[in-house]
């Protein structure tokens, strides 16, 4: 016992003064100010976005159910929705098998591994070490919500509700990992009996889904009335089938977060406390060797910071799987081609022309039948919303996600300048790759949006207009997209040190927050600046000529304006780059 008390005080001494010395590192590299400058950046933004508007609706509104904004209709069915996504959370991570890998750094394996440690130990050590990471989340999380003011009670409350929904996720995903690593251990379980547990298991999900399907149906025209009879529909979807059965250690460990009073709050962390011991107690008692998985993921990590320090800031390995080529490379045509060709294939396999023209197909097929099934007017509405949302998205945030152009080849910048073109040739090589897969997807989107428009309840907005708007929009997405895939590019050229930090994924902290929220900015100024004069223009080109032209033509005259505007600058952008990238030294850049 002694032997037992005293190992458990030196892990708990090592954990202490490792969450000291990240403390001072932290601090001590503050002292740069493209550190200084991102710290205070992202702590004003905390400020501003979450801790200043907590304070405003704690100061403008009373304690009260359902706080500001949030019809009571809405509050009922928030905890009903809240246990669903749990559900959904839960259901996912038993669908992808993994090992079992706890994440020991590669100090903690060389001290703790071949220490007189058993692995009870262990696991304790690496969940105690998680706890810090799920207090500052829970505390960061009520924040960002101000604070539960909104669902009412006690913000403490809700932070206590919030820590309790990530331990038991962590513990709960700690678990599944185990399970599948004594499941699929050869000498450990037989053939026989992972036959027996996968039949199990099969025939347990048919029959919930045969359940859920006799009991268990979609939306009406009625269930689309309006809001109370949309929640009416929700709640009374979640009481019927197996979702009350699967719902009800969810609804549990949500309880706490919900509770609005203290009384109530007392009630709901009994339970609580009781799923996140059954889950304790189930993660500490299954024995299974983690020893091996969780070295490998050590070095993988350490791989992949040290290739990021080396330089490549994708922080991944080398080795690819070899993939079919998009496209035959003609031996003759312009070099910008051959990047994209070149990046094309670095890519998932999904993003080739076969595939668009799969989905295509999808979206014409798809849209003809939700248009002719007037039952499934509720289905084809959120089709469409959802597309709406995805066509917004790419246009404004997809640059800022699609990385296959010159900031990952920037740290071949030296080989780049050895080919026998110019700068602005190499720069907008490098930018068709996100530029096609961007401005593609964007068309996806557009089409079905236009396809699935319910013009039955808008008679005013004719085909014609519908037509006439996606044209447009089709028209002028690609110039935007490569105005937007421009900025990044640029900003990797000329802050190498910024564009490297923030897209490095190792990296965390609050500074590391505020330079990412820097070059978003900054990305979005930029794009805003160049869009105004093709929208002066566009306006000028529709005032001057709608009286001799007409409507229509004076459109379509305004988005060729904006057209030619938005390429222009895009051309002047890229032989700018061009230029810069010519006098480029990654060397003399990310220099100390």
């Amino acid at each position: 016992m002694s032997t037992v008390a005293t190992m458990a005080r030196a892990l708990l001494y090592l954990r202490v003064t490792s969450l000291l010395g990240q403390v001072k590192s932290r601090l001590r590299r503050l002292q740069q100010p493209k550190y200084l400058a991102g710290a205070l950046v992202g702590a004003a933004y905390l400020y501003l976005a979450f801790v200043r508007r907590a304070h405003g609706v704690h100061a403008g509104y009373p304690l009260a159910a359902g706080g500001p904004g949030i019809p009571p209709e809405v509050l009922a069915l928030l905890p009903q929705l809240g246990a669903l996504l749990l559900l959904i959370v839960l259901l996912a991570n038993w669908a992808i098998p993994r090992r079992a890998a706890l994440a020991f750094s590669e100090a903690e394996i060389a001290f703790l591994f071949p220490a007189p440690v058993n692995r009870r130990m262990l696991v304790h050590y690496r969940l105690l070490g998680s706890q810090l990471g799920i207090v500052f989340s829970a505390l960061i999380l009520t924040v960002m919500l101000g604070r539960g003011r909104s669902f009412g009670a006690n913000p403490w409350f809700h932070a206590i509700g919030w820590w309790l929904i990530l331990a038991v996720l962590n513990l709960h995903f700690t678990g599944t990992a185990f399970v599948y690593s004594k499941l699929l251990n050869r000498s450990v379980t037989s053939a026989r009996q992972r036959a027996l547990t996968a039949a199990a298991v099969l025939v347990a999900a048919c029959g919930l889904l045969a359940w859920g399907w006799s009991t268990l149906r979609l939306p009406g025209p009625g269930d689309l009335q309006g809001l109370h009879a949309f929640t009416s529909y929700g709640v009374s979807q979640l009481h019927l089938g197996p979702l009350p059965w699967l719902l009800a250690i969810p609804r549990v460990l949500l309880a706490p977060y919900f509770a609005g009073s203290g009384r109530a709050f007392l009630l709901a962390l009994g339970p609580a406390l009781g799923v996140l011991a059954a889950h304790y107690f189930w993660v500490v008692y299954t024995e299974v060797s983690f020893e091996e998985a969780s070295i490998a993921r050590a070095e993988k990590r350490a791989t992949r910071v040290r290739r990021v320090q080396q330089g490549d800031w994708r922080g991944q390995s080398t080795a690819r799987k070899a993939q079919r080529a998009p496209f035959n490379l003609s031996h003759r045509g312009r070099p910008e081609v051959a990047f994209l060709w070149k990046n094309l294939l670095s890519t998932s396999a999904f993003y080739r022309a076969r595939v668009a023209v799969v989905m295509v197909a999808v979206v014409l097929i798809g849209s003809e039948w939700l248009v002719h099934q007037p039952s499934l007017e509720g289905p084809r509405f959120a089709a469409m919303a959802a597309c709406g949302f995805l066509l917004v998205a790419t246009l404004l945030f997809g640059p800022m996600t699609a990385r296959q152009d010159l900031r990952a080849d920037l740290p071949n910048s030296d080989i780049l300048k050895t080919y026998p073109l110019r700068g602005w040739q190499v720069v907008m090589g490098e930018l068709l790759t996100p530029l096609t897969i961007l401005t593609v997807s964007a068309w996806i989107y557009l089409l079905a949006v236009f396809l699935l428009f319910p013009g039955e309840r808008f008679a005013w907005f004719t085909p014609a207009h519908r037509g006439g708007v996606a044209l447009g929009i089709a028209v002028l997405a690609p110039p935007f997209i490569a105005i937007q895939c421009l900025v990044p590019n640029a900003a990797a050229v000329v802050f190498p040190a910024w564009a490297q930090l923030a897209r490095d994924r190792t990296e965390r902290g609050i500074e590391v927050m505020g330079q990412r929220i820097i070059l978003i900015a900054g990305q979005l100024l930029v794009t805003a600046i160049a869009v105004v004069p093709a929208a002066i223009g566009a306006a000028l080109t529709f005032a001057l000529t709608q009286w001799l032209l007409g409507a229509f033509v004076a459109a379509a005259l305004a988005v060729a304006a904006v057209f030619i505007l938005l390429g222009v600058e895009f051309w002047l952008g890229i032989r700018w780059l061009g230029a810069r990238f010519e006098r480029f030294d990654l060397s003399a850049e990310l220099r100390p």
